[in-house]
């Protein structure tokens, strides 16, 4: 039998501990408590008591929490309670309380069934941290969200509206005074003629540029999987692109092998707007020599299925093997615009890309400086059932 001395030791040891453990208890972050089987209390921790406008834990023990709070929101967290020690399974939910001065907070509480050290059970307990000021911040970063989708919507409709009308006069100027440059016969006239087509030829690529990347911005532009004849799409790049080619006295030339369907099915706007990025790019940078575009078949997976690349390839400045790795990216030029050496806005490449990605194609590039540039555009294509267009504008 241990001496008097030595129980004493022990017994203010134990009471040491149970001091330490309480105070700790106390100082917890978030409200600590557990109840019995039938709901009522049995411990807290001070958070709590404070909570609930207790002058101590001790005022909690054998109470309801409706002994003392009268809102909904105590008759949900009692309900949560008892849910708890009936199931016998932890949860974890979200309570609004209202406190004794009449304020409402948001708990994010954890609750589970505990039992003593024979297994028997002997209630729930909990631990609820005050969640109201992060649930006001996820109100007003909806109501952020909400405003920014709608002025997103707005503006998405503004570029909408305001597409034809801006391409419109463009396209027209550039299309007259391509035009009358070709007949005219004053050399003097007609050299204004082209620089008229010229400035709208690239104001038109500005506008469409600054357009598109407005509407991929704002997830404006959908996939549209239509028939369309490749023949038509190629006759009309070339009605574009040879004018400025021939001003700057290099040769633009378009071919398609034979065995490449005349129809096919895929998003033609897409396509049309790649190739005219990388054409109209090949001859701005190419001072001599030629550009050229070839489309072959690659793969026939079946009988509806097919696989053609786009080659465009130029005899001009080359782009630098540092630079092919960024060339892709928004706002991206190969050197200062002050230098006049690069104009444009530096979103051609980039829209380029983006639709590559939206169509599942491939982009690949060889360039080698002032020898030239290929750039191989591999897409996916569906074969039609029959080759008649009713619509292909």
């Amino acid at each position: 039998m241990p001496d008097i001395d030595e129980k004493d030791k022990l017994i203010a040891h134990l009471q040491s501990e149970l001091d330490i453990l309480t105070d700790v208890l106390h100082v917890l972050p978030g409200n600590v408590y557990w109840l019995d089987d039938k709901g009522f209390g049995k411990g807290c921790n001070n958070n709590n008591a404070k909570a609930f406008g207790l002058s101590s834990p001790a005022e909690f023990v054998g109470k309801h929490l409706l002994d003392y709070v009268d809102n909904a929101g105590a008759e949900k967290v009692q309900s949560n309670n008892l849910e708890v020690i009936l199931s016998n399974h932890e949860k974890s939910v979200e309570e609004p309380v209202v406190d004794s001065q009449g304020r409402t907070s948001i708990y994010l509480s954890q609750k589970t069934p505990f039992y003593d050290r024979n297994g028997k059970l002997q209630g729930v307990l909990g631990v609820s941290f005050d969640i109201t000021e992060r649930k006001k911040m996820e109100e007003n970063l909806q109501k952020a969200k909400q405003i920014a989708e709608t002025a997103n919507q707005l503006k998405a409709e503004f570029i909408h509206n305001m597409e034809h009308d801006i391409r419109t006069p463009f396209s027209g100027i550039y299309g007259i005074a391509r035009m009358l440059a070709e007949t005219e016969t004053d050399a003097v006239k007609k050299d204004f003629l082209n620089d008229i087509s010229n400035c709208a030829k690239e104001l038109l690529e500005y506008s469409t540029g600054i357009l598109d990347f407005s509407m991929i911005e704002s997830g404006s532009i959908p996939v549209v999987s239509k028939k369309f004849s490749l023949k038509k799409l190629v006759d009309g790049l070339t009605a574009m692109e040879t004018p400025p080619a021939k001003v700057k006295g290099i040769e633009f030339i378009a071919r398609c092998e034979n065995d490449v369907p005349s129809v096919v099915i895929g998003d033609r706007y897409r396509l049309q707007r790649i190739l005219i990025n990388l054409i109209s790019n090949a001859i701005k940078f190419t001072n001599s020599g030629h550009v050229s575009l070839s489309i072959k078949k690659e793969k026939e997976i079946d009988n509806r299925n097919i696989i053609l690349s786009f080659v465009i390839e130029d005899s001009g400045m080359g782009i630098p093997k540092e630079k092919q790795s960024v060339i892709f990216e928004k706002f991206t030029r190969l050197g200062p615009s002050n230098q006049r050496m690069h104009q444009g806005q530096g979103l051609g490449l980039r829209v380029v890309k983006q639709f590559m990605d939206e169509m599942d194609a491939e982009i690949d590039i060889k360039s080698v400086v002032n020898k030239g540039t290929t750039f191989v555009c591999t897409f996916p294509f569906k074969l039609p059932l029959i080759d008649n267009i009713m619509d292909d504008d």
